[in-house]
């Protein structure tokens, strides 16, 4: 599959070395530090527009604040797939600049109208650059998939597990004002204090029942 990546930071470079190495065809937009980042990894680097118009996906990797210009930019076409990775971080990563009544997804959304948009935030860039996604127990960390176009979030959920992730469909784009806040706590907790590597799982039993309707009033402790 030919991709675009926009965004040639941390995370944009280890998904371009990660995907490349799953055989997808991989150009990097923007820049002197796409151009830079593309002669390291062996691929190619254009304009942003010049890359969108070579692909069939466009991965979104740019911090939140340059989301708007990146994709006036670029100008994904009319049903285009976008893969938002991109969470609403403040610049000093201290929190998140929206959420809960909107997301960085739809904001993604709001600035690419005719496009698919599918927000599924990856593992940290660190852990896709080690090359190995296993943790405890062999698992792989779990990476969830929000969009309202079916189709489109079956191609991200492949190039998830092309990654070596586990994709988890979360619904329609507007989960995403869920997800972003989780992944902020992954955040939090991997750098308090000492850098750790950590991910988030989602554990099912196959073999279950549905689970029971959540309670709506509070438990009383019987007298």
């Amino acid at each position: 599959m030919r991709l675009a990546i926009i965004g040639a930071g941390r995370l944009g470079t280890a998904l371009a070395r990660r995907l490349r190495e799953s055989g997808h065809e991989i150009v990097l937009g923007g820049g002197s530090s796409a151009q830079e980042a593309a002669a390291l990894l062996d691929v190619d680097a254009a304009t942003n527009a010049e890359a969108v118009e070579r692909s069939e996906v466009l991965v979104l990797t740019v911090p939140f604040a340059e989301v708007e210009p990146a994709l006036a930019d670029a100008r994904p076409a009319q049903r285009m797939i976008v893969w938002s990775c991109v969470n609403a971080l403040k610049p000093d990563l201290t929190g998140l600049a929206v959420g809960f009544d909107t997301s960085a997804a739809e904001e993604v959304a709001k600035n690419a109208p005719h496009a698919h948009v599918v927000s599924a935030i990856p593992p940290f860039a660190e852990a896709l650059q080690n090359g190995d996604l296993r943790y405890e127990q062999g698992l792989t960390p779990s990476v969830f998939v929000c969009g309202d176009d079916d189709s489109a979030k079956r191609v991200v959920e492949r190039l998830v597990r092309d990654l070596g992730a586990q994709p988890v469909d979360a619904g329609p784009l507007r989960a995403a004002r869920l997800v972003e806040p989780a992944m902020m706590l992954l955040i939090g907790i991997a750098y308090a204090g000492v850098p750790r590597d950590v991910g988030l799982r989602l554990l099912e039993r196959t073999h279950a029942t549905s689970p029971p309707a959540p309670s709506t009033h509070a438990e009383r402790t019987p007298t």
